[in-house]
């Protein structure tokens, strides 16, 4: 009873919250916050109990369909190319899921959702967005945040403005990339990143951070099961763990048709 009257008032504050539009936040990150989130200044015990940890999740992509593939894990210590990441960002580890891509491939919304924050391209990460999913907009019980890094140009949204399921949020690219590891031919992908929160302000002063927020798998967010904990998530039984991709055709289809959540590429469906 206390779970359902708590998912009861959880609706209807997200319900509010969409009539309202996003507000602005004025609270700055803790140094909780940062010890977690800060790429430079992350501390690795900080981000573990936050649920920077790999999980074993494994996607399952569809037989009927060509879907772009991961190349690097959540919290792995290599980069696509096997290559050991560098400690100068998040003590080595890796703050999301890289999916290859030939530059302008179109990244489409994973939900439907709000943008909530835009990045110029100035830092390691490149040109980036953020969207902000209601608990109704995934079915996953939580407020969700998902990142997508590394765009080629700034995608033509604005702050605040709502996105749906599939809508192109960005052409992929390289920014960010280019004269470290990758030398000047850069390499394009897609870094995926993803957060939840009970709660859905935030805080964008020097940092984006949701508020008492915590790290997640991206992969968790195709299992379509509200369990996102990546430290319960690890404990799963290997087979639990697979997760089969839910992805949009270019005819716009869902698939499977009730999915709320799909892959950030459009897949071709095979003959």
């Amino acid at each position: 009873m206390r779970a359902v009257t708590a998912f009861l008032v959880l609706l209807t504050v997200s319900a509010v919250w969409l009539a309202a539009g996003p507000p602005a936040f004025a609270q700055k990150p803790s140094l909780k916050d940062f010890a977690a989130f800060s790429p430079k200044k992350a501390k690795l015990k900080a981000m573990q109990a936050r649920g920077f940890i790999q999980t074993g999740l494994q996607p399952v992509y569809p037989a009927d369909a060509d879907c772009l593939k991961g190349t690097s894990d959540f919290a792995s210590q290599t980069r696509s190319d096997g290559s050991r990441r560098s400690l100068k960002f998040y003590r080595g580890y890796h703050g999301g899921y890289d999916i290859p891509a030939d530059e302008g491939t179109p990244i489409v919304a994973i939900a439907d959702g709000t943008v909530v924050h835009k990045s110029p391209g100035r830092f390691i990460g490149g040109i980036g967005i953020i969207l902000q999913h209601a608990p109704e907009d995934t079915g996953l019980g939580a407020w969700i945040y998902t990142e997508y890094k590394h765009l080629m140009k700034m995608p033509d949204l604005e702050l605040g403005q709502r996105v749906k399921k599939g809508q192109e949020v960005g052409l992929n690219g390289k920014t960010g990339t280019t004269g470290g590891h990758y030398g000047s031919a850069g390499f394009p992908h897609l870094h995926l990143t993803a957060w939840y929160s009970d709660r859905p302000d935030y805080t964008t002063s020097k940092l984006f951070v949701p508020v008492d927020g915590r790290w997640m798998d991206p992969l968790a967010l195709f299992r379509s099961e509200t369990l996102l904990d990546s430290h319960s998530i690890r404990k799963l039984d290997k087979d639990v763990k697979k997760v089969p991709i839910p992805y949009l055709t270019p005819d716009g289809r869902s698939h499977p048709e009730t999915s709320k959540v799909v892959w950030p590429f459009i897949c071709e469906a095979k003959d």
